[in-house]
């Protein structure tokens, strides 16, 4: 999501104006594509951009669904995802004549001499902060077998317990001090 700031910094301080963006899938030759970096499939969000003294601050909320997997069995998922932003850009050339500004911080995120904010980094990050880490595909997956790697939703079993040799004088000593 591209956004030209340049008619917005011509008005007023404190104007406001808000855009939608919603794609559903996400082209992977749009302007958007660079959500696709972080697995997200669609995305409907609301931005609002105001007029403030070093540039424009944008703040609104996403909606988002990431592909994925289920961090237990595997199969792929689809997580639904919600994230709140607010970030202040800051305008680096007035608009009006084109001279130079106060340089902003270190770490600002910062509006070029075209005047055109590309959201989409920023949506990206928003919205990688609020996705699960371990995802799963639902509360209670059983997982993979941990012996022969079958989804244990699907087929649930269990196998016998595999005795190893070297353990055999420990579990002796075991017993015979439970009996003792």
């Amino acid at each position: 999501m591209v956004i030209n700031v340049a008619p917005l910094l011509k008005q007023p301080l404190g104007t406001r104006v808000d855009y939608e963006l919603q794609e559903s899938p996400i082209d992977p030759r749009g302007d958007n594509a660079g959500l696709l970096d972080a697995d997200i499939v669609d995305i409907d969000a609301l931005v609002h951009a105001t007029h403030t003294n070093p540039g424009a601050y944008f703040e609104g909320s996403a909606d988002a669904h990431v592909a994925g997997q289920c961090a237990r069995c595997l199969v792929p998922i689809d997580t639904p995802v919600h994230a709140d932003f607010a970030e202040q850009y800051y305008a680096t050339v007035p608009v009006e004549h084109g001279v130079g500004l106060v340089e902003p911080p270190l770490d600002a995120k910062t509006i070029g001499s075209d005047f055109k904010v590309d959201l989409v980094p920023l949506l990206r990050e928003e919205l990688i902060l609020v996705t699960p880490v371990a995802a799963l595909c639902r509360e209670n997956c059983a997982g993979l077998c941990p012996i022969c790697g079958v989804d244990l939703n699907e087929r649930p079993h269990a196998h016998d317990e595999q005795i190893d040799e070297r353990w055999t004088a420990l579990r002796g000593l075991k017993d015979k001090i439970e009996k003792g």
